[in-house]
């Protein structure tokens, strides 16, 4: 699977090599069957190869621009080999771990770094503090959106469903997803604000809540609200974002 970027590649000047753009490899034909087999010859998921690419896309990019660089005086025919080399490095490394995160229900979870622990739990009889630890110390973050939590009683009794619905949908969300809502429902922040708090380009934020917005359809609609009603709610929804 590189026989053609191979050809295109070498075929380039070294002005043109230098100035190649990322998103152009990143997304060559080629380039998208490679990305998804190196990702489920690693992992068994559920997720579309639409959505594994759209996960993956950011680093890739990034991965790519480095390995132009670092590639500038290197031989023509070797220039596929080195793209290539970089971008399935970063799938190994790091691309995997981020698909498992956006997996449906995998933030019913919180990790962190043990490191910032005072101590490893050793046994399921410390899983729970265990947990509340990670939570905490993952809450400290500051550049994570601040959430309510469950055990807070609001005067506003309205916010406080909000925060239940929104939590009882988690289960059916990627955690990105999860994330989203929370900011749009809760402190209804507009993709502009998401798109600096969660370190975001507008196009992802986009494509995670228009993905969002025919989940909640979905399940509006197994749930027995009319279609017609969820039909015009959505579109009043997209309207309102610009989308």
């Amino acid at each position: 699977m590189r026989l053609v970027r191979n050809s295109w590649l070498a075929g380039l000047s070294c002005d043109q090599f230098l100035n190649l753009d990322p998103w152009a490899f990143v997304t060559h034909g080629e380039s998208q069957q490679q990305w998804v087999a190196e990702i489920r010859l690693k992992l068994s998921v559920r997720l579309t190869d639409e959505e594994l690419l759209h996960i993956v896309y950011p680093g890739l990019c990034d991965a790519t621009k480095n390995a132009i660089k670092n590639y500038a005086d290197g031989a023509p025919e070797g220039r596929g080999r080195c793209l290539i080399g970089y971008a399935l490095s970063f799938i190994r490394k790091y691309g995997c771990a981020l698909v498992i995160d956006e997996v449906p229900g995998a933030s019913a979870y919180q990790f962190a770094d043990l490191d910032a622990l005072d101590y490893a739990p050793r046994a399921h009889g410390l899983e729970p503090d265990y947990l509340n630890a990670a939570s905490n110390y993952t809450d400290s973050l500051s550049v994570l959106p601040q959430f309510l939590s469950d055990g807070i009683v609001l005067s506003d009794e309205g916010l406080q469903k909000r925060h239940i619905h929104v939590e009882t949908l988690r289960r059916f969300l990627t955690h990105r997803e999860h994330q989203i809502l929370r900011l749009a429902v809760l402190e209804q922040h507009c993709s502009v604000d998401m798109c600096s708090m969660l370190g975001l380009g507008e196009k992802q934020v986009w494509k995670v809540r228009r993905q969002l917005n025919r989940k909640l359809s979905e399940i509006a609609i197994d749930q027995g609200i009319s279609p017609e009603i969820v039909a015009a709610l959505s579109g009043k929804e997209m309207a309102a974002t610009g989308e």
